[in-house]
Protein backbone atom coordinates (compact mmCIF):
# COMPACT_ATOMS: atom_id res chain seq x y z
CA UNK A 1 0.00 0.00 0.00
CA UNK A 2 2.84 2.40 0.85
CA UNK A 3 4.31 2.00 -2.62
CA UNK A 4 0.96 2.77 -4.26
CA UNK A 5 0.46 5.84 -2.06
CA UNK A 6 3.94 7.08 -2.88
CA UNK A 7 3.45 6.46 -6.58
CA UNK A 8 0.12 8.28 -6.60
CA UNK A 9 1.35 11.33 -4.69
CA UNK A 10 4.66 11.60 -6.53
CA UNK A 11 3.03 11.43 -9.94
CA UNK A 12 -0.15 13.32 -9.09
CA UNK A 13 1.20 16.06 -6.80
CA UNK A 14 4.81 16.52 -7.86
CA UNK A 15 4.81 14.92 -11.33
CA UNK A 16 8.03 13.07 -10.72
CA UNK A 17 9.14 9.47 -10.44
CA UNK A 18 8.97 7.88 -6.97
CA UNK A 19 12.39 7.68 -5.36
CA UNK A 20 13.83 10.13 -7.90
CA UNK A 21 15.73 12.28 -5.36
CA UNK A 22 19.52 12.18 -5.88
CA UNK A 23 21.90 11.58 -2.95
CA UNK A 24 21.98 14.59 -0.61
CA UNK A 25 24.50 17.14 -1.86
CA UNK A 26 24.90 20.27 0.30
CA UNK A 27 26.46 22.23 -2.58
CA UNK A 28 23.15 21.99 -4.46
CA UNK A 29 21.03 23.46 -1.66
CA UNK A 30 19.80 26.93 -2.60
CA UNK A 31 16.41 27.16 -0.84
CA UNK A 32 15.65 25.71 2.62
CA UNK A 33 12.33 25.40 4.43
CA UNK A 34 12.07 24.70 8.16
CA UNK A 35 8.66 23.45 9.32
CA UNK A 36 7.90 24.18 12.98
CA UNK A 37 4.14 24.03 13.53
CA UNK A 38 4.12 23.85 17.33
CA UNK A 39 3.81 26.57 19.97
CA UNK A 40 5.85 29.62 20.95
CA UNK A 41 8.42 27.84 23.12
CA UNK A 42 9.05 25.19 20.46
CA UNK A 43 9.67 27.88 17.85
CA UNK A 44 12.08 29.83 20.09
CA UNK A 45 13.98 26.60 20.84
CA UNK A 46 14.45 26.15 17.07
CA UNK A 47 16.40 29.41 16.68
CA UNK A 48 19.85 27.86 17.40
CA UNK A 49 19.17 25.44 14.53
CA UNK A 50 18.26 28.37 12.27
CA UNK A 51 21.59 29.97 13.11
CA UNK A 52 23.42 26.71 12.33
CA UNK A 53 21.68 26.54 8.95
CA UNK A 54 22.63 30.12 8.16
CA UNK A 55 26.28 29.44 9.01
CA UNK A 56 26.29 26.27 6.91
CA UNK A 57 24.44 27.83 3.95
CA UNK A 58 25.29 31.56 4.06
CA UNK A 59 23.94 32.24 0.56
CA UNK A 60 20.79 30.12 0.73
CA UNK A 61 17.23 31.41 0.99
CA UNK A 62 16.12 30.25 4.47
CA UNK A 63 12.40 30.24 5.26
CA UNK A 64 10.34 28.96 8.18
CA UNK A 65 6.72 27.81 8.20
CA UNK A 66 5.05 28.25 11.58
CA UNK A 67 1.68 28.97 13.17
CA UNK A 68 0.48 32.56 12.90
CA UNK A 69 0.29 33.06 16.67
CA UNK A 70 4.07 32.46 16.82
CA UNK A 71 5.01 35.03 14.16
CA UNK A 72 6.35 37.67 16.54
CA UNK A 73 8.86 35.16 17.96
CA UNK A 74 10.65 34.83 14.60
CA UNK A 75 9.66 37.69 12.29
CA UNK A 76 12.79 39.73 13.11
CA UNK A 77 15.18 36.77 13.29
CA UNK A 78 18.40 37.80 11.46
CA UNK A 79 19.06 34.29 10.16
CA UNK A 80 15.81 34.08 8.18
CA UNK A 81 15.00 35.40 4.72
CA UNK A 82 11.30 34.64 4.94
CA UNK A 83 8.67 33.89 7.58
CA UNK A 84 5.58 32.02 6.42
CA UNK A 85 2.71 31.58 8.85
CA UNK A 86 -0.75 30.09 8.76
CA UNK A 87 -3.70 29.93 11.12
CA UNK A 88 -4.20 26.52 12.67
CA UNK A 89 -7.62 25.01 11.99
CA UNK A 90 -8.39 24.87 15.73
CA UNK A 91 -7.76 28.63 15.94
CA UNK A 92 -9.89 29.45 12.90
CA UNK A 93 -13.38 30.89 13.31
CA UNK A 94 -14.44 29.64 9.88
CA UNK A 95 -16.63 26.60 9.24
CA UNK A 96 -14.63 23.42 10.02
CA UNK A 97 -11.41 25.39 9.66
CA UNK A 98 -11.87 25.69 5.88
CA UNK A 99 -10.40 29.25 5.63
CA UNK A 100 -7.29 28.12 7.49
CA UNK A 101 -6.85 25.10 5.23
CA UNK A 102 -7.29 27.29 2.15
CA UNK A 103 -4.64 29.69 3.50
CA UNK A 104 -2.22 26.82 4.10
CA UNK A 105 -2.90 25.46 0.62
CA UNK A 106 -1.94 28.81 -0.89
CA UNK A 107 1.33 28.80 1.05
CA UNK A 108 2.14 25.28 -0.15
CA UNK A 109 1.50 26.27 -3.76
CA UNK A 110 3.88 29.20 -3.34
CA UNK A 111 6.57 26.93 -1.89
CA UNK A 112 6.28 24.53 -4.80
CA UNK A 113 6.64 27.39 -7.28
CA UNK A 114 9.76 28.55 -5.40
CA UNK A 115 11.38 25.11 -5.72
CA UNK A 116 12.54 24.26 -2.20
CA UNK A 117 15.66 22.08 -2.18
CA UNK A 118 15.74 20.99 1.48
CA UNK A 119 12.74 20.77 3.83
CA UNK A 120 13.32 20.12 7.53
CA UNK A 121 10.47 18.96 9.77
CA UNK A 122 11.53 19.96 13.27
CA UNK A 123 10.27 18.35 16.48
CA UNK A 124 10.69 15.01 18.24
CA UNK A 125 9.04 12.81 17.26
CA UNK A 126 8.07 14.28 13.92
CA UNK A 127 4.30 14.56 13.53
CA UNK A 128 2.64 13.27 10.39
CA UNK A 129 1.34 16.78 9.62
CA UNK A 130 4.83 18.31 9.84
CA UNK A 131 6.23 15.58 7.60
CA UNK A 132 3.36 16.16 5.17
CA UNK A 133 4.12 19.88 4.95
CA UNK A 134 7.78 19.12 4.24
CA UNK A 135 6.70 16.67 1.54
CA UNK A 136 4.04 18.95 0.06
CA UNK A 137 6.65 21.70 -0.41
CA UNK A 138 8.06 19.63 -3.27
CA UNK A 139 11.57 19.51 -1.80
CA UNK A 140 13.59 16.59 -3.18
CA UNK A 141 15.37 16.25 0.19
CA UNK A 142 13.23 16.03 3.35
CA UNK A 143 14.65 15.37 6.82
CA UNK A 144 12.96 14.78 10.16
CA UNK A 145 12.77 12.33 13.05
CA UNK A 146 11.01 9.27 11.64
CA UNK A 147 8.66 7.19 13.79
CA UNK A 148 5.92 4.64 13.25
CA UNK A 149 3.44 7.54 13.46
CA UNK A 150 4.31 8.38 9.85
CA UNK A 151 2.81 5.14 8.58
CA UNK A 152 1.65 4.61 5.87
CA UNK A 153 3.58 7.64 4.61
CA UNK A 154 7.24 7.02 5.55
CA UNK A 155 8.26 8.47 2.18
CA UNK A 156 7.27 11.95 3.40
CA UNK A 157 10.79 12.00 4.89
CA UNK A 158 13.41 10.49 2.60
CA UNK A 159 16.26 11.53 4.93
CA UNK A 160 14.61 10.25 8.07
CA UNK A 161 16.57 10.22 11.32
CA UNK A 162 16.08 7.92 14.32
CA UNK A 163 14.89 10.02 17.31
CA UNK A 164 16.47 7.57 19.76
CA UNK A 165 15.34 7.81 23.37
CA UNK A 166 14.75 11.59 23.12
CA UNK A 167 16.50 12.28 26.43
CA UNK A 168 18.26 15.49 25.38
CA UNK A 169 16.95 19.05 25.47
CA UNK A 170 14.74 20.24 22.60
CA UNK A 171 17.49 22.61 21.42
CA UNK A 172 19.89 19.66 21.19
CA UNK A 173 17.23 17.64 19.40
CA UNK A 174 17.01 20.26 16.64
CA UNK A 175 20.79 20.51 16.36
CA UNK A 176 21.22 16.73 16.32
CA UNK A 177 18.77 16.50 13.42
CA UNK A 178 20.94 18.90 11.44
CA UNK A 179 24.06 16.98 12.50
CA UNK A 180 22.62 13.94 10.68
CA UNK A 181 23.17 15.99 7.49
CA UNK A 182 26.68 17.01 8.53
CA UNK A 183 25.61 20.53 9.62
CA UNK A 184 27.56 21.61 12.73
CA UNK A 185 26.13 23.55 15.66
CA UNK A 186 26.68 27.30 15.93
CA UNK A 187 25.86 27.46 19.66
CA UNK A 188 22.85 26.93 21.93
CA UNK A 189 21.90 30.55 22.55
CA UNK A 190 18.31 31.46 21.67
CA UNK A 191 17.53 34.35 19.34
CA UNK A 192 14.60 36.74 19.78
CA UNK A 193 14.53 40.35 18.56
CA UNK A 194 11.77 42.60 19.94
CA UNK A 195 10.13 45.16 17.67
CA UNK A 196 11.65 48.52 18.74
CA UNK A 197 8.48 50.44 17.83
CA UNK A 198 6.41 48.12 20.01
CA UNK A 199 8.97 48.46 22.80
CA UNK A 200 8.56 52.23 22.68
CA UNK A 201 4.77 51.95 22.73
CA UNK A 202 4.80 49.54 25.69
CA UNK A 203 7.26 51.75 27.57
CA UNK A 204 4.87 54.69 27.15
CA UNK A 205 1.96 52.56 28.34
CA UNK A 206 3.90 51.50 31.42
CA UNK A 207 4.74 55.12 32.22
CA UNK A 208 1.06 56.06 31.90
CA UNK A 209 0.19 53.20 34.27
CA UNK A 210 2.58 54.57 36.88
CA UNK A 211 5.70 52.45 36.35
CA UNK A 212 8.98 54.14 37.28
CA UNK A 213 11.71 52.73 34.98
CA UNK A 214 14.49 53.61 37.44
CA UNK A 215 12.85 51.45 40.15
CA UNK A 216 12.87 48.31 38.01
CA UNK A 217 10.11 45.87 37.07
CA UNK A 218 9.33 42.26 37.96
CA UNK A 219 6.99 40.60 35.49
CA UNK A 220 4.76 37.96 37.11
CA UNK A 221 2.97 35.78 34.56
CA UNK A 222 0.06 33.76 35.98
CA UNK A 223 -1.30 31.79 33.00
CA UNK A 224 -0.75 28.17 32.05
CA UNK A 225 -3.07 25.80 30.18
CA UNK A 226 -1.64 22.64 31.73
CA UNK A 227 -3.36 21.77 34.99
CA UNK A 228 -0.20 20.35 36.61
CA UNK A 229 1.70 23.54 35.79
CA UNK A 230 -0.74 26.00 37.38
CA UNK A 231 0.15 27.78 40.61
CA UNK A 232 -2.62 28.98 42.97
CA UNK A 233 -3.71 32.57 42.39
CA UNK A 234 -3.36 33.32 46.10
CA UNK A 235 0.27 32.14 45.93
CA UNK A 236 0.96 34.47 43.01
CA UNK A 237 -0.48 37.38 45.02
CA UNK A 238 1.64 36.58 48.08
CA UNK A 239 4.80 36.05 46.05
CA UNK A 240 4.28 39.26 44.08
CA UNK A 241 3.88 41.27 47.29
CA UNK A 242 7.04 39.67 48.69
CA UNK A 243 8.99 40.43 45.51
CA UNK A 244 7.95 44.08 45.70
CA UNK A 245 8.93 44.34 49.36
CA UNK A 246 12.14 42.27 49.24
CA UNK A 247 13.50 43.28 45.84
CA UNK A 248 12.14 46.80 45.56
CA UNK A 249 10.74 46.10 42.10
CA UNK A 250 7.38 47.29 40.80
CA UNK A 251 5.14 44.33 39.93
CA UNK A 252 3.93 44.03 36.35
CA UNK A 253 1.15 41.44 36.25
CA UNK A 254 0.98 39.45 33.01
CA UNK A 255 -1.51 36.85 31.77
CA UNK A 256 -3.06 35.36 28.64
CA UNK A 257 -5.64 38.04 27.79
CA UNK A 258 -9.24 37.21 26.98
CA UNK A 259 -12.31 35.54 28.37
CA UNK A 260 -11.99 32.09 29.90
CA UNK A 261 -14.88 30.90 27.70
CA UNK A 262 -13.22 31.87 24.41
CA UNK A 263 -13.20 28.59 22.41
CA UNK A 264 -10.21 29.59 20.27
CA UNK A 265 -7.88 31.33 22.74
CA UNK A 266 -9.23 31.10 26.32
CA UNK A 267 -7.86 33.88 28.50
CA UNK A 268 -7.39 34.78 32.15
CA UNK A 269 -8.71 38.34 32.46
CA UNK A 270 -10.76 37.35 35.49
CA UNK A 271 -7.87 35.60 37.20
CA UNK A 272 -5.61 38.63 36.73
CA UNK A 273 -8.14 40.84 38.50
CA UNK A 274 -8.42 38.31 41.31
CA UNK A 275 -4.65 38.29 41.87
CA UNK A 276 -4.57 42.09 41.81
CA UNK A 277 -7.36 42.31 44.42
CA UNK A 278 -5.53 39.89 46.72
CA UNK A 279 -2.28 41.86 46.71
CA UNK A 280 -1.45 44.36 49.42
CA UNK A 281 -0.30 46.88 46.82
CA UNK A 282 -2.10 46.89 43.48
CA UNK A 283 0.23 45.82 40.63
CA UNK A 284 0.52 47.27 37.16
CA UNK A 285 -1.86 45.33 34.91
CA UNK A 286 -0.61 45.32 31.33
CA UNK A 287 -2.89 43.58 28.86
CA UNK A 288 -0.90 42.18 25.92
CA UNK A 289 -3.32 40.79 23.29
CA UNK A 290 -0.48 40.44 20.79
CA UNK A 291 2.65 38.34 21.29
CA UNK A 292 4.88 41.17 20.10
CA UNK A 293 3.56 43.29 23.00
CA UNK A 294 4.33 40.55 25.51
CA UNK A 295 7.85 40.15 24.09
CA UNK A 296 8.40 43.91 24.37
CA UNK A 297 7.11 43.95 27.95
CA UNK A 298 9.45 41.12 28.99
CA UNK A 299 12.40 42.88 27.34
CA UNK A 300 11.79 45.96 29.53
CA UNK A 301 11.75 44.01 32.81
CA UNK A 302 14.48 43.17 35.30
CA UNK A 303 13.05 39.85 36.49
CA UNK A 304 10.41 37.30 35.46
CA UNK A 305 8.42 34.83 37.57
CA UNK A 306 6.33 32.30 35.64
CA UNK A 307 5.27 28.68 35.37
CA UNK A 308 6.76 26.49 32.63
CA UNK A 309 5.64 27.54 29.17
CA UNK A 310 6.51 29.76 26.25
CA UNK A 311 7.18 32.82 28.42
CA UNK A 312 10.23 31.24 30.09
CA UNK A 313 11.84 30.77 26.66
CA UNK A 314 11.06 34.37 25.73
CA UNK A 315 12.73 35.56 28.94
CA UNK A 316 15.75 33.29 28.32
CA UNK A 317 16.15 34.53 24.76
CA UNK A 318 16.03 38.13 26.03
CA UNK A 319 18.58 37.37 28.79
CA UNK A 320 16.21 38.33 31.63
CA UNK A 321 16.80 36.74 35.08
CA UNK A 322 13.94 34.41 35.98
CA UNK A 323 12.46 31.81 38.30
CA UNK A 324 10.28 29.13 36.71
CA UNK A 325 7.85 26.77 38.44
CA UNK A 326 7.71 23.41 36.69
CA UNK A 327 4.85 20.95 36.92
CA UNK A 328 4.84 17.64 35.10
CA UNK A 329 6.83 18.98 32.12
CA UNK A 330 10.38 17.61 32.07
CA UNK A 331 13.02 20.35 32.46
CA UNK A 332 15.61 18.02 30.97
CA UNK A 333 13.75 18.58 27.68
CA UNK A 334 12.35 22.08 28.15
CA UNK A 335 14.39 24.09 30.68
CA UNK A 336 14.97 27.66 29.48
CA UNK A 337 18.41 27.98 27.93
CA UNK A 338 19.91 30.57 30.26
CA UNK A 339 22.48 31.00 33.00
CA UNK A 340 20.32 33.58 34.74
CA UNK A 341 17.61 31.53 36.37
CA UNK A 342 16.39 28.79 38.65
CA UNK A 343 13.80 26.09 38.14
CA UNK A 344 11.65 24.89 41.02
CA UNK A 345 9.92 21.49 41.10
CA UNK A 346 7.97 19.47 43.63
CA UNK A 347 6.41 16.11 42.84
CA UNK A 348 5.37 16.92 39.29
CA UNK A 349 2.91 19.64 40.34
CA UNK A 350 3.56 23.37 40.47
CA UNK A 351 0.95 23.85 43.20
CA UNK A 352 3.17 21.91 45.63
CA UNK A 353 5.85 24.61 45.49
CA UNK A 354 5.65 27.01 48.42
CA UNK A 355 5.63 30.80 48.28
CA UNK A 356 8.66 30.86 50.59
CA UNK A 357 10.63 28.74 48.16
CA UNK A 358 9.73 30.99 45.23
CA UNK A 359 10.72 34.13 47.11
CA UNK A 360 14.01 32.56 48.25
CA UNK A 361 14.90 31.55 44.70
CA UNK A 362 13.95 34.99 43.38
CA UNK A 363 16.16 36.75 45.92
CA UNK A 364 19.04 34.40 45.08
CA UNK A 365 18.67 34.96 41.33
CA UNK A 366 18.49 38.73 41.68
CA UNK A 367 21.40 38.80 44.13
CA UNK A 368 23.52 37.16 41.46
CA UNK A 369 22.08 38.55 38.24
CA UNK A 370 20.30 41.76 39.26
CA UNK A 371 21.45 45.23 38.35
CA UNK A 372 24.34 45.34 40.81
CA UNK A 373 22.04 45.12 43.84
CA UNK A 374 22.47 42.93 46.91
CA UNK A 375 19.43 41.48 48.65
CA UNK A 376 19.03 39.84 52.01
CA UNK A 377 18.94 36.05 51.87
CA UNK A 378 15.48 34.53 52.23
CA UNK A 379 14.65 31.67 54.62
CA UNK A 380 15.68 28.16 53.57
CA UNK A 381 13.32 25.97 51.57
CA UNK A 382 12.74 22.27 51.12
CA UNK A 383 11.66 21.64 47.52
CA UNK A 384 13.95 20.40 44.74
CA UNK A 385 15.76 23.09 42.82
CA UNK A 386 18.00 23.22 39.83
CA UNK A 387 19.57 25.90 37.67
CA UNK A 388 18.07 26.71 34.29
CA UNK A 389 20.98 24.87 32.70
CA UNK A 390 19.45 21.65 33.97
CA UNK A 391 21.91 21.02 36.85
CA UNK A 392 20.47 19.85 40.19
Amino acid sequence: MERWLEFGLERGLHRRRPGAAPPFTPDRVRRILVVRKDNIGDVVCTTPALRALRHAFPGAHLAILAAEHCRAAIERNPDLNEVLTYTKAKHSSGLLGVPALWELGQIIRGLRRGRVDLAIAMGRPCSRSSAWLAYASGAPWRVGYSTSALQPFPFFLNLGCDPGEMTSHEVEGCLELLASLGIPSAGRALTLVPDPDVQTAVRHRLTELGAAPEAGLALVHISNRRETSRWPLASFAQAADALRERLGLAILLSWSPGDAQNPLFPGDDGKAEEVARDMRARPILLRTPELRELIAAVSLCDFVLSTDGGLMHIAAALDIPQVVLFGKTGPEHWAPVTEKGQILRSGGRADRISVAEVVAASVEVMSRWGRGKTFAAAPGTTGRRMTARGEW
